[in-house]
């Protein structure tokens, strides 16, 4: 007895039994009161999936009304709008005005925003800048039209004087953020900048509604604090009214319906969720009796195939232990599947090391990446501290240069003292994170250095003295002396090279009397000039993809290095001037390059070279290199919305044609294509393949001899139902309807 207890078959078998047979007796007799809590759990799960798109739409429309509040405050745009017909100076405001909006709109990554569709009406000039051009009034009516917005309306909105506060508002055929703007806090009113919300991108944001498609009736809506609503998903007839006390409750039922309601806790909207009542618990009828079935099945299947494998198999813990097992040699014998297990990992802890390896490989490749300047983008940035493992979200970093040994140069490292460094090393990083805890992160520099990264809003004390403590410490200790150079703060990881430049150059610096030393402009040397080579690479990949925040930030660094923290003498800073040259010529139309390089040498032909002046000509220079790279990437990006159209065209009759299919043809991601399509056509890839397909498939309803399932076959739709929804979702009508209108018209 005892022998078949501890046989791996047998346990196994109980195991199976104990798995399978335990919750369906649970289920059984626990059946109805688990479905009610199901039923619960389900207008829970409701409320919680409308807050989370709630909290989603909120925070971007929130970046709306920042984007306005900096678009508002922008001084070119100030300048134009307080600008009259006939003031001499009234071209070179307009253009500045024209390109900074662009800039907000291009480089404010908000999905919600409807770039196309965003303007700035000016009173005092009474034009409209929109779509890098200014219109009249008269002439921009034709887009008022086409958005469903009353002219007549709108003109009297934009003449008012007074300085009304911004507010989101529903107008034409969707709503919009209105922001009026004057250069005074409290005058008169100078011009209103109006952002378009994309409602398709809404819908999009709204994921809880690809589980409700299957339902016939639902809506989704948005809802001021007026009780107006700004935003619907359907037609709201057929639903019932809300009062303001109704709002206010989370979950209610009337007339039949089942009503959500989330409040945001910024904007002050109220995000509204119907569905019909009786729908919604006939479909829980139906769950309740698809789940007894499958557990029914799957646990009979369980046993069967439980029983067949221990049967098959034998001991399927020998079998695994005789795989393991040298080849020729017997394996160890074992009563207890846990003591086998145990000395299974015990004999295999080289596996276990190793997966350990590869995550000290990745972040040491990601503080080589980071440190090197490699990363691009901030997603690029936080995709590999995610892949590292390493927590980013902190406001202040700072950098710290540690040297071993500084005091002794050692010509040839034997073994032995390396590894003697290491343990030295490894001592000092762990007392500074008994200081620091997780906030602080280590880089091997070389044998006896280490750059260390501190978190430094999350700490008590400076890094100045954490680092000091740290070298008493290490002295008192192991006598070994240590010196450190310290750099300068960041905001940003993606600039934490500078802070690091700066922890070296105050390394350089360090003597014995100042073992650790901080950053300060006077520790570098005044007759040359100041361009690290990661500055360099940053700058030039700025230029190349267009991003002139980046690329003028860095130059603000390079001006203040060399114009504040430097004399430079006019051969070096010829030599600087070569330098930004030669970045332009990797980075830019060379023939550009060559019209405008006589403008910049003006200044150092001078024989006082007016630094301010040159830096304010570079930085337009290097802006109309970025705009330059962006107009091109646009209209790259065009051309390869013009060529997927025409395959679209092509190929639109066949069943596959989707997202998928024309990702792969044109090697790039789904959401990729899905982004780029709808920001180069303004409309959304599936509307624009199923209005191609209907558009067909009219056609094909002319010819009385072709069936609907024919034509719907011919367009490229797999079931009739599925081409009957979607041609009375484009046309208003079902495709019997649109034959018999076509048949009367002849």
């Amino acid at each position: 007895m005892k022998k078949l207890i501890r046989n791996s078959i047998s346990t196994f078998l109980v195991s199976y039994i104990m798995v399978l047979v335990v919750p369906l007796m649970i289920a059984t007799f626990g059946f109805q009161i688990a479905f009610r809590i199901v039923e619960d759990n389900l207008k829970v799960t409701h409320i919680n999936m409308l807050q989370r798109s709630a909290d989603i739409i909120e925070n971007e429309l929130v970046d709306v009304e920042s984007v306005a509040l900096q678009i508002a405050s922008d001084s070119m745009i100030l300048e134009m709008a307080s600008k009259k017909r006939g003031d001499s100076n009234y071209i070179l405001p307009a253009l500045d005005a024209l390109d900074n909006f662009t800039l907000y709109l291009n480089y404010k990554d908000i999905d919600l925003l409807d770039s196309q569709k965003a303007y700035i009406y000016l009173k005092n000039t009474d034009l409209v800048l929109y779509e890098r051009s200014y219109y009249k009034p008269e002439i921009f009516r034709i887009y008022l039209r086409n958005w469903g917005i009353d002219y007549d309306e709108w003109r009297s909105e934009m003449a008012e004087a007074e300085l009304l506060s911004p507010d989101f508002r529903r107008n034409g055929d969707g709503f919009e953020y209105v922001f009026p703007f004057s250069k005074q806090m409290f005058g008169e009113k100078q011009g209103a900048i109006v952002l378009r919300i994309d409602g398709d991108m809404i819908t999009r944001k709204m994921e809880f509604i690809n589980d409700l498609e299957s339902r016939e009736m639902y809506m989704v809506e948005i809802i001021d604090d007026m009780g107006e609503q700004l935003w619907a998903s359907h037609s709201a007839e057929e639903f019932p009214e809300l009062t303001f006390e109704e709002l206010e409750s989370s979950y209610l039922e009337k007339d039949g319906q089942s009503i959500i309601i989330a409040k945001s806790e910024k904007v002050d909207l109220y995000y509204v969720l119907v569905l019909p009542v009786k729908e919604s618990l006939a479909q829980l009828a139906t769950l309740k009796n698809i789940v007894l079935f499958l557990m029914l099945l799957a646990t009979a299947v369980g046993i069967v195939l439980a029983l067949i494998q221990a049967v098959r198999k034998g001991r399927p813990v020998d079998e695994a232990l005789h795989a393991l097992a040298p080849a020729g040699e017997e394996p160890e014998r074992y009563t207890n599947l846990g003591t086998a297990v145990s000395d299974i990992v015990k004999q295999h802890a080289d596996v276990l090391q190793e997966i350990e390896q590869n995550k000290i490989t990745l972040k040491k490749n990601f503080f080589d990446e980071l440190l090197k300047a490699e990363f691009s983008t901030e997603a690029q940035l936080r995709s590999g501290a995610a892949k590292a493992g390493v927590d980013i979200d902190n406001q202040f970093y700072q950098t710290a240069f540690i040297q071993l040994f500084a005091e002794n140069d050692f010509i040839t490292v034997d073994e032995q003292t390396m590894n003697e460094i290491r343990v030295l090393s490894q001592l000092m990083k762990n007392h500074l994170r008994e200081n620091c805890g997780n906030n602080v992160w280590f880089h091997k520099r070389n044998y006896n250095s280490e750059i260390a990264i501190f978190a430094i809003d999350n700490l008590e004390e400076d890094v100045f003295d954490i680092i000091r403590q740290t070298k008493e410490w290490i002295m008192k200790e192991c006598n070994v002396e240590i010196t450190s150079g310290i750099g300068g703060t960041c905001n940003n990881l993606l600039l934490i090279w500078r802070s690091m430049e700066e922890a070296r150059i105050a390394l350089e610096n360090c003597t014995r009397e100042n073992p650790v030393l901080s950053y300060k402009p006077e520790l570098v040397k005044h007759d040359e000039y100041y361009f690290p080579s990661i500055a360099e690479d940053k700058l030039e990949e700025s230029i190349r993809s267009g991003q002139w925040q980046e690329a003028k930030d860095i130059l603000a660094l390079l001006e203040t290095e060399n114009c504040v923290n430097r004399q430079l003498r006019r051969t070096q800073f010829i030599k600087l001037n070569q330098k930004f040259m030669d970045i332009l010529g990797g980075a830019w139309n060379k023939e550009e390059l060559q019209e405008n390089a006589f403008w910049i040498n003006e200044v150092l032909m001078q024989p006082e070279i007016s630094e301010q002046e040159y830096f304010q000509r570079l930085r337009q220079l290097y802006r109309r290199a970025c705009n330059d790279n962006v107009e091109k990437k646009q209209e790259q990006k065009s051309q390869i919305v013009e060529e997927i159209k025409d395959y679209i065209r092509a190929h639109y009759c066949e069943s596959d044609m989707g997202l998928a299919r024309v990702g792969s043809q044109f090697r790039m991601s789904e959401s990729y294509l899905s982004t780029l399509f709808k920001e180069q056509s303004g409309g959304n890839f599936g509307d624009f393949l199923e209005t191609l397909r209907i558009e067909k498939a009219c056609e094909l309803l002319q010819d009385k001899t072709i069936i609907v399932t024919k034509v719907a076959e011919e367009v490229g739709y797999n079931s009739v139902q599925s081409f009957r929804r979607a041609f009375k979702r484009v046309k208003g009508v079902s495709p019997k309807e649109q034959r018999d209108k076509c048949e009367g018209n002849h």
